[in-house]
C-alpha cells in the first residue's frame, strides 16, 4: 500500500498551509437540516464502514487490478462523501464564476479523481489495519472521527476524518492525514491555477492524473 496522504510537501508549507485553511474549513460549510438530537454514533459508522472497504480493496487488490478497485471503491465513495460539497470548497471563491457546466463537469471529474486516487493508494495489503482512536463534535454541527492505519510494523498513519449531516445523511468532507488537510491543500492547489490559466486547465491536469493512475 502505498503512503496514505497527500502529496508531498515540505514540512514548512504543510503546516503554513494547514494552519491557514483549516480554520477556514471548520467554519466554512453550513448545515443543511442538522438537528440536535443527530447521533454521532453514524458518523462513526460511516468511517468504520468506509474502511472496512478499503481494507477488502487492499487484500484483494493484485486480483481486482486498478480498474476493478475503481469499479468497487466507486459507489462506496459516493456514499460516504459528500463530494458536491469538497468539489465547491476546492474552488473557492472561483466556484460562483463558474457556469452550470463547469460545475457539473468539474463535480465529475473531481469525483472521478478521488476514486482513482483511492484505488492507486491502497494497491495492497501487508497486514495494515484500521483503530479507531476517538470521535467527538465539532462546531457547526460536524464530528471529527480520529483514526489510525496501523502497519504491520507497528508504525500508524493518522487519519482524522471530518463528516457534516447534509440531506439526512453524515458524509465526509475532509480526511486529515498526520495532520495535514487534504482539503487545504486541494484548495490551495486548485484556487492557484484557476486563477493562473482557469477552469479548462485545472480539468486537464485533473484527467492526467486519472490516467497516470490507470
Amino acid at each position: 500500500m502505498k503512503r496514505c496522504s497527500v502529496a508531498r510537501h515540505s514540512d514548512m508549507k504543510r503546516r503554513t498551509v494547514c494552519a491557514a485553511l483549516l480554520l477556514f474549513f471548520f467554519h466554512a460549510v453550513p448545515m443543511a437540516g442538522m438537528a440536535a438530537e443527530v447521533t454521532g454514533d453514524v458518523a462513526v459508522d460511516v468511517v468504520a464502514h468506509f474502511q472496512s472497504v478499503l481494507l477488502s480493496i487492499m487484500r484483494d487488490a493484485d486480483g481486482l487490478r486498478f480498474k476493478g478497485r475503481f469499479e468497487k471503491l466507486e459507489p462506496e465513495v459516493k456514499l460516504s462523501h459528500d463530494l458536491f460539497a469538497v468539489a465547491r470548497l476546492t474552488t473557492g471563491r472561483y466556484w460562483r464564476s463558474l457556469d452550470e457546466q463547469q460545475q457539473d463537469r468539474f463535480i465529475d471529474t473531481f469525483t472521478r479523481l478521488v476514486i482513482a486516487t483511492y484505488a492507486h493508494q491502497f494497491d495492497g495489503y501487508d497486514g495494515e489495519s484500521f483503530k479507531r482512536k476517538s470521535a467527538r463534535s465539532l462546531k457547526r454541527g460536524r464530528f471529527l472521527v480520529r483514526t489510525e492505519l496501523v502497519k504491520s510494523n507497528g508504525k500508524a498513519v493518522h487519519l482524522d476524518y471530518v463528516l457534516h449531516y447534509r440531506k439526512g445523511r453524515w458524509s465526509i468532507i475532509n480526511i486529515i492525514a498526520d495532520g495535514v488537510s487534504d482539503l487545504a491543500l486541494k484548495r490551495v492547489e486548485y484556487s492557484h491555477v484557476l486563477a493562473r490559466d482557469g477552469f479548462n486547465v485545472l480539468v486537464s491536469m485533473q484527467e492526467r492524473k486519472i490516467a497516470q493512475y490507470k
